[in-house]
């Protein structure tokens, strides 16, 4: 495994970098999108709610937001329209909302269609944030953004974009500018900022959030939604998504090799597994390798302080590099807490270089 790093390395495919990865708050550590794809779905039912997002300048005109994560909620800086699909303005209760026409079926009650349009023309409209009495939100401008990837087969056609709650909605904030707001911490719980809600665990809150909405009137309605959830192939607990800091493997030229190695394979087994493997390289993400757990192998990264990465690609070449501590390791396994006693001489600046505190 260190000698298969240190060939990425050698191409310029290992980084660190930030981005919103699966998380198992029980196990305290990153998920990758191959250890979700082999074991990692469970047919769950959530409580799904519709949430009236009011327009400003606007009285009494709402945006209709589904989801099916209550707790990201705290986080939404945008809303996200499929540029091209058919909305509508309607009378609904006494209220104007806007939502897709093929969607009109979530409404309670009698509604009234005022005016039908491309999702374009919602674009650049400002509305009030669900939550924006917490003093993470101050300052932050809510939008609405175009995305095509937006559908209408469920939900409203709206949806609530949280940059740091989901990994989508973090690559447009990149190319929509908007705030990125990281609600939790390793164990899944509020980090300071969010008001009441913080010190309290993601797991317990869905129904005090709902109650919060619906007491200042901008809850609309809930509903049971049974979907494919990810889970911890470890521990089963179902994953959150969380903006992290971690060290990944670059698929951009990667996924294409291995997908040449694979059409080479003669005969799969069910035959429709080399379209799946296919289908799984040219769709996944970077690959995150590292995890902040002591159970692993140690990544056999060193990093001084200057921050240039040294990546070892065996226990001989560790040795060989060495300048301190190779006497407290030798012998050990690799893993925690022996080899971070070994350093090294930074090959950039001269100055000792530290394991990375991070296993794989």
């Amino acid at each position: 495994s260190w000698y298969f790093l240190k060939k990425c390395h050698e191409r310029n495919l290992i980084y660190q970098g930030v981005d919103v990865m699966p998380w198992c708050a029980r196990c305290g550590t990153a998920i990758s999108d191959m250890e979700i794809a082999t074991e990692g779905y469970k047919e769950l039912t959530h409580l799904a709610i519709y949430v009236r997002f009011k327009l400003l300048n606007r009285p009494n005109e709402f945006l209709l937001v589904w989801t099916t994560t209550p707790w990201t909620l705290t986080s939404n800086t945008a809303v996200a329209v499929h540029p091209e699909l058919t909305y509508v303005k309607l009378e609904n209760n006494g209220s104007i909302y806007y939502l897709a026409k093929n969607c009109l079926e979530v409404l309670k009650g009698q509604s009234k269609i005022i005016e039908e349009f491309p999702g374009k023309k919602l674009i650049d409209l400002t509305y009030e944030g669900p939550f924006d009495y917490l003093p993470v939100q101050k300052g932050v401008h809510h939008k609405v953004i175009p995305w095509e990837e937006v559908s209408e087969s469920e939900g409203t056609g709206l949806v609530h974009i949280a940059p740091g709650c989901g990994k989508e909605d973090f690559a447009l904030s990149k190319q929509f500018n908007l705030k990125v707001i990281a609600p939790l911490d390793e164990l899944g719980v509020y980090l300071s900022g969010f008001d009441w809600l913080t010190n309290q665990s993601v797991k317990d809150i869905t129904e005090p959030i709902i109650q919060d909405l619906k007491k200042r009137g901008i809850l609309y309605k809930t509903e049971k939604y049974t979907h494919r959830y990810p889970v911890c192939w470890r521990c089963g607990s179902e994953l959150v998504f969380r903006l992290v800091d971690e060290w990944f493997i670059s698929m951009d030229e990667l996924r294409y090799e291995i997908m040449e190695s694979a059409k080479k394979v003669e005969r799969w087994v069910p035959a429709f597994g080399l379209a799946r493997e296919l289908d799984w390289l040219r769709n996944m993400g970077d690959w995150c390798i590292s995890k902040k757990r002591y159970w692993g192998l140690a990544l056999p990264i060193w990093q001084c302080q200057c921050k240039h990465f040294t990546v070892i690609g065996s226990k001989e070449e560790l040795q060989t590099k060495a300048i301190e501590g190779w006497e407290k390791f030798e012998g050990h396994s690799p893993h925690r807490p022996w080899v971070d006693q070994v350093k090294i001489k930074c090959e950039k600046c001269g100055q000792p270089a530290l394991r990375i505190p991070v296993s794989y």
